[in-house]
Order: C-alpha cells, then sequence, then structure tokens
C-alpha cells in the first residue's frame, strides 16, 4: 500500500510542476514486525520482544521566490511477550505493521497531503498444565509539514498512539484465550491558492 501511495505522490507532484521554479518533496515510511513466544512440556519459560524506531525530515528552498517546504515524520514501535508454566502450552503472538506518508507542492496553487496508519493484531493463548503468558505492544507516531510562501502559510500535524495488552493464566485442566485486533487510519490534505499573483 505505501508503495503505490508513494508512486501516486510523485507522479502527482512532476505532472503538477509545469514551470521549474516550484518546491515539491515526499516522504515515506513503513514498519513491519512480529514477535512469536511460545512453550509446552514441563516446567520452562520464554520471553521475545522487538523495539523499532524511525524518523526522517527534509527541507526544501526557493530562493527566487523565498519559498520553503519542510516535513517531519516517524514514530516508535515497541513489542514485549512471556509465556511460563509447567505443563500444556502457553504463547503469544504479535503482529504489527504501520505506514506513514506525505507530500507537498509549492507553487499555484501550493498543495499538501499526508496519511498515517497503524495495524496491531495479539494473541495469547494457554491449554493444559499449568501456567500463562502475556504480552503487550504499542505505537506512538507522528506528521508534520509546511510551506511557507508568498502565496500564505499551509501547516498541518497529526498524532496517533495505540497500544495492546494480552494475559492469560490458569490451572492444570484450564485453557484460555485472549485476542486483539486495532487498526488506525488518518488522513488528511489542503490546497491554498492564496493571492492571484507573487
Amino acid at each position: 500500500m505505501l508503495k503505490r501511495l508513494t508512486l501516486s505522490v510523485v507522479i502527482v507532484l512532476l505532472l503538477s510542476s509545469g514551470a521549474f521554479a516550484f518546491v515539491g518533496q515526499a516522504e515515506g515510511f513503513s514498519i513491519e514486525a512480529s514477535n512469536l513466544v511460545g512453550r509446552s512440556g514441563w516446567v520452562g519459560s520464554a520471553q521475545g520482544g522487538n523495539m523499532l524506531t524511525a524518523y526522517h525530515d527534509q527541507v526544501g528552498f526557493d530562493a527566487r521566490t523565498g519559498t520553503i517546504a519542510i516535513q517531519q515524520e516517524g514514530g516508535v514501535l515497541g513489542q514485549a511477550a512471556t509465556a511460563a508454566g509447567a505443563g500444556g502450552r502457553s504463547g503469544v503472538g504479535q503482529e504489527a505493521e504501520v505506514y506513514g506518508l506525505q507530500g507537498q507542492l509549492a507553487t499555484n496553487p501550493q498543495m499538501q497531503g499526508q496519511v498515517l496508519g497503524v495495524r496491531l493484531g495479539q494473541g495469547a493463548y494457554k491449554s493444559s498444565g499449568v501456567g500463562g503468558a502475556v504480552g503487550g505492544q504499542a505505537f506512538v507516531g507522528g506528521q508534520s509539514q509546511i510551506i511557507c510562501s508568498p502565496r500564505g502559510t499551509s501547516a498541518q500535524s497529526q498524532f496517533v498512539g495505540a497500544g495492546q495488552y494480552s494475559a492469560v493464566s490458569g490451572g492444570p485442566r484450564s485453557s484460555a484465550v485472549a485476542l486483539n485486533d486495532a487498526d488506525i487510519t488518518m488522513g488528511q490534505g489542503q490546497i491554498n491558492t492564496g493571492p492571484r499573483r507573487w
């Protein structure tokens, strides 16, 4: 999905340029992570986790018109899980996907847009034996961009935070399952026509 969005933004920037006196830029990122922890049999335990960070920014400047365009985006994804017990089986499975994309064009009119999304899925289970499993994952991230030109100023930003927690436990003949799923997508865009001439 991110590749299609990136391609669309780049095509729009190129087709919209018309003349060479403009500032246009696009950037995007994606994070995909999985974490699987499990145990079976007699006494034992297992642990696992991921910690991922993404960040970038860029600045475009046209000295002739005094136009400046700035973009920043990034985020942090963390996953952690533990399974422990005696006999039976227990475990946690985690999956996360995050993507961000933004583009801006400082011309006539000046335009910018951004998309930010996160999907988290998690499951914890325990069957037979004594013990349990615990898991948690979270993402925090955001985007911001601004254009300042003789046509005016356009600015926008968005932020997302999402987290999941699952825990199961029990005695020799018990079974338990906990499932979580979260999906968030945000997007926004601006067009600034400003004064007729600049």
